[in-house]
């Protein structure tokens, strides 16, 4: 629906994203959602085996999209990240990670360096997370 109007609301809709950009609010009427659990694992009688997914309106995930392109293009220019992060970056994915410390690693085995690593399990991670 919104593909087929873009020409007859593109302006209000590109004012609202400047304007929630530029006074760092967002509308409380795109703060609504609909809550649905998302199975994940093991026993599906297990509350604790469901993790809550948001499902925004189309104007929402607009916004959103906006913000997030905003926000990222400045990051960027201003080099605010190290280049140690890799997880939701452009061009950049998990699989970059793990060739980045593979090949520190063979390249400090290579020149006799001793190598040591520490990896933690964060799994459910964000399971602990105080959300309120």
């Amino acid at each position: 629906m919104l593909k087929i109007s873009a020409n007859y609301i593109c302006s209000p809709v590109t004012h609202i994203c400047h304007e929630t950009i530029s006074s760092g609010i967002f509308p409380e009427r795109l703060k609504y959602s609909i809550i649905k659990p998302l199975y994940k694992k093991g026993d599906k009688t297990d509350p604790s085996n469901y993790r809550p997914i948001s499902l925004l309106t189309s104007f929402s995930k607009v916004l959103e999209k906006a913000l997030y392109n905003r926000l990222s293009e400045y990051i960027n220019n201003n080099n605010l990240l190290i280049g140690q992060q890799f997880g939701f970056r452009k061009r950049l994915a998990t699989e970059d990670a793990i060739l980045k410390l593979t090949h520190e690693v063979l390249n400090a085995l290579n020149n006799g360096t001793k190598v040591c690593g520490i990896f933690c399990d964060l799994e459910k991670a964000f399971d602990s997370v105080n959300r309120y």
